[in-house]
């Protein structure tokens, strides 16, 4: 294809009933896209093409993703084994390999959960690229063992290899006892079942997406042999752009589908129109606009779709690499702007609160519930804790404050001993024992409940633990609640997942595992996981790369291009270096880089109207360069259109309330009641707000005052003024400020008690009688303190056998 739009075309017209294509053909086809929210893109713009052209009816082809293809052509499948799923195989993989280091391939590290998932990953990639195992070992082994005795590097990538071989093999062995099927298995299953055990899914396939060696989302060599010989497939159609192509993409199709029938479709579109900066002065226009962070870039955006008269929102689009920072920073801009927005793309599952609050649990459970972890638990709306009543803030309060004025620091028989102290403590009066009572059982109770997922002798009963107290202790939301439907949805997701990992072990291998490992096992799932929140049905649309290549629109901001974003950087292997896995089949950063530079070129000319480009120049108060990508702007063959400059008026609701005069009408309701207390409030100008404190009656100032004020000023305003509590770190004995508190009480009653008895200094014959006074004093001071302090006190003010106490030395 000559571009994107006539890509868009040649989809749509597969889904026209008419021209030899009827409905039936139609639903039997399916377009191969990049992710999901690139299917959501194309579908709309097929509707927008069918509708521009009349068309009378559209039946859409089946969208789909790399991993929803092979779900589909396993249920055409005629009583196909089961499908291993991703919990099941990292269980059997992690017995594999633990097996295999104990028959004589040990690892060359320890076999952490992390790492167990990094080795399975490098397997799939292995058999994606259609290598084998023993061609794996093969070529590895020949590669390294030469100078595996002078080179201690290469010996002990020689000893990865060994053991990788080895659990390679344990783990297709163990697949192939479960009677189920893992995705290379299918692919197996798919070419080798007979015409009459299969129900062909789809008739045609179109492949819209390139290989590994030119996108991460593309294809692999073993899918492209799967497609090219799958049973009932009549016709495969792979698309691409002629930039694409040029990019070596041409070169590589041809390898992996010998004989493929070439031919160019479709129309050369008109190109955009490329709007510019105005650069000093004046004087000349930049391609593209600077903004000093990424959310003055979508400030700049708003500003530019309301300032315009001819942008309709609907019809555009911001497109970004990295679509974490740009989704978050548009929930704040863009309401501000009044400028409604729709985002297509997926947000991680971990910053669902749901997930939080589960991360809440496990580390209560990791740390042996600290105080800190023992607080945040309780005070967690998203759990429910108590018995009769629910617990309060305040009682989690003097919790807090008990458990930091005994310097717990955590442990089960701890947190247990000082239930049952503040259980037996007598009720009634202040006590701070009987106000943290509530907490202190609360806590206890769940501590109890959660030791079960550290000591149950089997790994599905730990995971039952886990799910029993999320049963028994979770807050769910109202039904009139609007955030009701977001949460149900990402619990369900998180539930599901402990029940699959639950399952996985009690089929595959269900013995113990260390509560670290399993605990980091949960959360990596849960944050290598996305979540894909509805996010407006109209407006602006917000995009990613991939998902934008497949968006119809007149109006194109590409927004973030700086050097970390574009090109998207690829992920290297962390056993091996590029040079070995090339000749495993890895392709050359060479080969990612141009064929994103090409995407990046069908992105210029791929709005109707008009494109912008835009990049920031600071990140976490960082200078960052700006991308390489930029170079092709010039020879992208776009005429240039200088933006027309900000007329000054405001934009934002923020901009409305704090600029003079006050736009009043921006607000309604009690937003507006607030406005209006505001507004009456003391005139601005007034010396109190501008540091004027007025007279103040001449005190006394400790030295230690006025450091503390040098050093910071808000300090010294959050320790004297508000007298707010320092927090402690979580470790037994006294901080130096408590340690220096006490040595100054102490000496003080020494010296009062001292000279209220008629002593005068303390000479050599008086000696010994202060060092008597001085211990009865300071023993007084040191009962008052936790019993864990007071042996390291008394030696530090009285001494030992070993050295002389810090008042021998003062006297």
């Amino acid at each position: 294809m000559p571009d994107l739009r006539a890509l868009h075309a040649l989809l749509a017209r597969s889904a026209a009933p008419g021209e030899g294509c009827s409905a039936v053909d139609a639903r039997r086809t399916a377009v191969l896209v990049p992710s999901r929210s690139a299917a959501e893109a194309l579908r709309r713009t097929i509707e927008n093409l069918a509708l521009s052209d009349g068309s009378p009816a559209v039946v859409l082809p089946d969208l789909v993703t790399r991993a929803e293809l092979y779900q589909h052509l396993q249920q055409g499948l005629v009583a196909a084994p089961r499908r291993l799923t991703e919990f099941e195989r990292e269980v059997i993989f992690r017995r594999a390999a633990a097996d295999a280091a104990g028959r004589g391939a040990p690892a060359p590290f320890r076999l952490r959960a992390g790492l167990v998932v990094e080795i399975l990953a490098l397997y799939d990639e292995l058999r994606r690229r259609d290598r084998t195992v023993e061609a794996f070992e093969r070529l590895m082994i020949a590669a390294l063992e030469p100078s595996a005795d002078i080179d201690r590097g290469a010996e002990r990538l020689l000893r990865l290899t060994r053991f990788l071989a080895a659990a390679f093999a344990l783990f297709e062995d163990r697949v192939r006892d479960t009677g189920g099927l893992d995705e290379h298995g299918l692919r197996q299953h798919l070419l080798a079942a007979s015409p009459s055990a299969t129900h062909p899914a789809y008739r045609r396939i179109i492949v819209t997406v390139p290989d590994q060696a030119a996108d991460p989302n593309g294809l692999w060599l073993a899918d492209f042999d799967l497609l090219a010989r799958l049973p009932g497939l009549e016709r495969l159609d792979i698309v691409a752009t002629e930039n694409v192509l040029a990019a070596g993409f041409h070169e590589r199709v041809h390898d992996v589908l010998p004989g493929i029938e070439e031919e160019r479709a479709g129309l050369e579109s008109p190109p955009p129109v490329l709007m510019t900066a105005i650069g000093e002065g004046d004087a000349e226009t930049i391609p593209w606009i600077v903004c000093r962070d990424r959310e003055e870039e979508l400030a700049d955006v708003a500003r530019a779709i309301k300032q315009a008269d001819d942008v309709v929102a609907d019809r555009s689009a911001v497109v970004f690499q990295r679509p974490l920072p740009y989704l978050y920073l548009a929930r704040q801009v863009f309401p501000d702007a009044e400028i409604p927005y729709q985002a297509l793309d997926a947000l991680p599952l971990a910053a669902e609160p749901f997930a939080a609050a589960l991360d809440l649990v496990l580390s209560f459970i990791g740390t042996e519930a600290t105080r800190g972890t023992l607080v945040d638990l309780l005070r967690s709306p998203h759990w429910i804790f108590g018995e009769p009543r629910p617990l309060e803030p305040r009682d989690v309060a003097a919790a807090d404050a008990l458990l930091r004025e005994v310097k717990y620091v955590g442990g089960w028989n701890s947190l247990g001993a000082l239930a049952e102290e503040a259980a037996r403590r007598p009720a009634g009066g202040a006590s701070p024992w009987r106000r943290a009572a509530p907490a202190l059982a609360a806590a206890a109770q769940a501590a109890a409940e959660l030791r079960v997922f550290a000591d149950a002798p089997h790994a599905s009963g730990q995971i039952a633990a886990l799910t029993s107290f999320i049963a028994a202790h979770e807050r769910l939301p109202r039904a009139a609640d609007d955030w009701r439907s977001r949460h149900l949805r990402a619990r369900a997701a998180v539930l599901a997942a402990l029940e699959s990992l639950a399952t996985a072990h009690r089929l595959h291998d269900d013995a113990p595992v260390p509560m670290a490992e399993l605990a980091g096992t949960i959360r990596r799932w849960i944050e290598s996981q996305t979540f894909s929140p509805r996010t407006g049905a109209r407006g602006l649309v917000l995009l990613d790369a991939p998902a934008a290549a497949y968006a119809d629109v007149d109006d194109l901001r590409l927004v973030g291009l700086v050097d970390s974003d574009w090109p998207d950087r690829s992920r290297r292997s962390i056993f091996y270096p590029a040079a070995l896995l090339t000749q495993l089949g890895w392709p050359a950063d060479a080969d990612r880089v141009a064929a994103a530079r090409a995407r990046f070129q069908d992105l210029l000319r791929l709005p109707r109207r008009r494109v912008a480009l835009s990049l920031f120049t600071l990140e976490d108060d960082a200078i960052v360069p700006a991308s390489s990508f930029l170079e092709e702007v010039e020879g992208a063959g776009l005429r240039s259109v200088p933006l027309a400059a900000h007329d000054g008026g405001r934009v934002f609701l923020h901009e409305a309330l704090s600029e003079e005069p006050v736009a009043a009408t921006a607000v309604a309701a009690e937003p507006l009641e607030w406005l209006a207390m505001r507004a009456s409030r003391s005139p601005a100008e007034g010396a109190m707000f501008h540091g004027g404190t007025g007279v103040r009656e001449p005190v006394a100032y400790a030295v230690s005052r006025v450091e503390r004020y040098l050093e910071c000023p808000f300090k010294y305003f959050a320790a004297h003024v508000l007298r707010l509590p320092e927090e402690r770190a979580e470790e037994s004995g006294l901080t130096p400020q408590e340690r220096g508190q006490l040595v100054h009480e102490v000496f003080e009653a020494f010296f009062a008690e001292w000279q209220a008895q008629g002593k005068g200094g303390i000479t050599m014959a008086s000696f010994d009688e202060a060092l008597e006074m001085f211990e009865t004093v300071a023993e007084a001071r040191i009962a008052a303190l936790p019993e864990a302090d007071r042996a390291i006190e008394r030696t530090h003010l009285l001494g030992s056998a070993a050295a002389s106490g810090l008042a021998e030395r003062a006297f």
